[in-house]
């Protein structure tokens, strides 16, 4: 009998002992441990990739100054850096080849979608490459125009300056020039229109042929003064206004309105304007003109056959914005070429 009693009493300790211990290890199962939190508050952050593949997709760019590593970031997106100038040669964007010398696959401040981690390479111009062109008789090979009249900046400015050095006062037979360096929308409205029609009077009629005008402006309005953002669509809705209702005052003249794009510039020479923003302002005014303007894109010719950055007229210094007299002796065949065809 005792026996017995002792028995039952054992079972009965051995039951409330297991009771005891059963919430312990189910609160055990439900706790998350410290490290797993981590590790899905990294995944979160790095996006669907992280999530998916469990690796953080990145791109890997071989830059001027050393490797730069970009990661993806929520989205999958990587926005591309500019890449300095270095001795004799223009960064003109990123591709996937090395030792690509034009035509770039990405350009700077691009936006891309990454699917995997990829390697970049820069997309370099070298100077000593580029062809030192004969442009002293092409405006007088133009058959559909009486002369050619240049509107725009400093780099209008030193396009003038470049084909009177090189060719003398004898440029200004059928090409002429109507510039002010530094200047942008504001310069046109108060002074430039009223100098364009000034020129127009005394070079046009309607027995001659039309003059070609060719409005080269708009970099100087997207400057980031002070470190300030700029809204460019602003930029753009102003140019487009304005050029609008200039073109309407010009219809009483014997000419044809051009209007060539903003040519490029490297932010990591120069930091007060952005690539992407020269990009949509051109983009964006090409739209919005109206059908009296043709559009010249000289900006995509250059990205793409390459251009040379130290000006002679600056020193022979790089700022990333100003060309070589070479290069806007070619800025000038293009567009001399484009009106043999229009």
């Amino acid at each position: 009998m005792q026996r017995r009693k002792r028995i039952h009493m054992i079972s009965v300790i051995l039951a409330c002992m297991l009771m005891l211990e059963s919430p312990a290890v189910s609160m055990a199962a439900v706790q998350p441990e410290k490290s797993e939190t981590v590790v899905m508050t990294s995944a979160a952050a790095a996006g669907t990739a992280s999530k998916t593949s469990g690796k953080v997709r990145m791109v890997i760019l071989a830059a001027s100054g050393g490797v730069v590593k970009k990661k993806a970031s929520a989205d999958g997106t990587v926005v591309l850096p500019p890449d300095k100038n270095g001795k004799g040669y223009t960064f003109l964007g990123w591709s996937t080849r090395k030792n690509q010398t034009g035509n770039p696959q990405y350009q700077a401040y691009e936006r891309i979608k990454l699917t995997k981690t990829i390697r970049l390479y820069p997309v370099r111009y070298y100077w000593n490459t580029e062809p030192d062109l004969d442009v002293s008789n092409l405006a007088d090979q133009l058959t559909n125009y009486s002369g050619v009249i240049f509107v725009g900046d400093s780099r209008t400015m030193m396009m003038k300056k470049t084909l009177e050095r090189q060719y003398g006062s004898s440029v200004h037979k059928k090409v002429w020039f109507v510039d002010k360096s530094g200047e942008g929308l504001e310069w046109m409205r108060q002074y430039g229109g009223k100098l364009l029609m000034n020129e127009l009077k005394g070079k046009t009629s309607k027995k001659s042929k039309p003059v070609a005008v060719i409005f080269n402006m708009g970099v100087n309005d997207l400057i980031h003064r002070n470190g300030k953002s700029i809204d460019y669509r602003s930029v753009v809705s102003q140019y487009t206004s304005y050029m609008n209702s200039l073109s309407k005052k010009l219809k009483k003249y014997n000419c044809k309105l051009f209007y060539m794009s903003v040519n490029p510039v490297n932010t990591a020479m120069k930091p007060t304007r952005k690539e992407s923003e020269v990009r949509a302002f051109n983009n964006t005014l090409r739209r919005g003109l109206n059908s009296s303007f043709t559009w010249i894109n000289s900006y995509s010719y250059f990205i793409k056959n390459g251009y040379s950055t130290h000006c002679e007229f600056r020193g022979n210094t790089d700022d990333g914005l100003h060309y070589s007299m070479i290069t806007y002796k070619r800025i000038y065949a293009y567009v001399i070429k484009k009106l043999q065809k229009m």
